[in-house]
């Protein structure tokens, strides 16, 4: 299956933005990423802010940073570090639509001093100087990239020498190879849909060290988004019946479809262990 051209990608994720814009109202914010439950935090909106404040507490992120926002979908991570620790984010997407909703996201919440909403891609960061920031965040931006390698060593090129990566996203726990027909098949439904292209964990890690990053951490954080991607296949299984009825007359578009498709089926992958939710962190070599 050959990897999404940029363009495709940006366009999936702008007809999706309807969908998506559904789920703000319900969360009361634009994260586009999934929620991480705890006993503290068991509404769909405070668990997405979670999300957040967990990969951000793991990065120790503090008022010295300056931040990269690779793949900043409408901002809400780059607001909410903006806010949270008063430090400069550059947020890069390849959607002008959603660099649009991001830098009127920052406004609303009195950030927009602090931030910077850049069309690029994280591929090659070519608007991101050299050795100028100390963190590079990534929530579910990875796992986009055709070219892992060529990614991170984009990361490596635009961090400080003590500088930092701190990612969360979905990862195979096991060889691809050791797949089922079934299992198989989910995953390139998943990665069709989403413009995605989910890679195994162990080889991640691996690609990580060969692109210039040391002292990796993971850590599996997928019992706390099981709730937010069960309820995301409850959703699908009632939208998806009503989706089709809606595109006969051309109400709902076959890419809002896919969507709600690929949600339904990361809940399954995940409740059968096929998919994991981890956060990296990696120091710059």
């Amino acid at each position: 299956m050959s990897a999404p051209e940029t363009d495709e990608v940006a366009e999936i994720y702008d007809e999706l933005l309807k969908t998506y814009r559904t789920e703000w109202e319900y969360r009361g914010h634009k994260s586009l990423h999934l929620a991480y439950y705890d006993e503290d935090h068991d509404d769909p909106g405070e668990a997405a802010m979670n999300t957040m404040r967990i990969l951000s507490e793991a990065a120790d992120i503090d008022g010295s940073d300056r931040i990269l926002n690779i793949g900043c979908g409408a901002g809400e991570d780059s607001v909410w570090n903006a806010s949270a620790y008063g430090v400069p984010v550059v947020g890069v997407n390849i959607s002008e639509t959603q660099l649009e909703l991001a830098r009127e996201n920052a406004r609303d919440h009195g950030v927009e001093k602090l931030t910077t909403f850049n069309y690029d891609d994280f591929q090659t960061l070519e608007t991101v100087e050299d050795s100028s920031v100390t963190l590079v965040w990534g929530l579910e931006a990875l796992s986009h990239s055709p070219d892992r390698a060529e990614a991170l060593e984009s990361a490596h090129r635009v961090l400080t020498e003590d500088g930092r990566i701190a990612v969360t996203d979905l990862f195979l726990r096991r060889s691809a190879d050791s797949l089922s027909t079934a299992d198989s098949e989910r995953i390139e439904t998943v990665n069709e849909a989403l413009g995605l292209r989910i890679s195994e964990i162990d080889g991640f890690e691996a690609t990580l060290r060969e692109s210039g990053f040391e002292n990796v951490e993971r850590t599996d954080l997928t019992e706390g988004v099981y709730e937010c991607t069960k309820r995301r296949k409850k959703f699908a299984s009632v939208a998806h019946p009503v989706g089709r009825v809606l595109g006969a007359v051309g109400m709902a578009s076959e890419t809002q479809l896919d969507g709600l498709s690929a949600s339904a089926r990361i809940h399954e992958l995940i409740d059968s262990g096929v998919l994991g939710y981890y956060m990296v962190i990696a120091d710059r070599e």
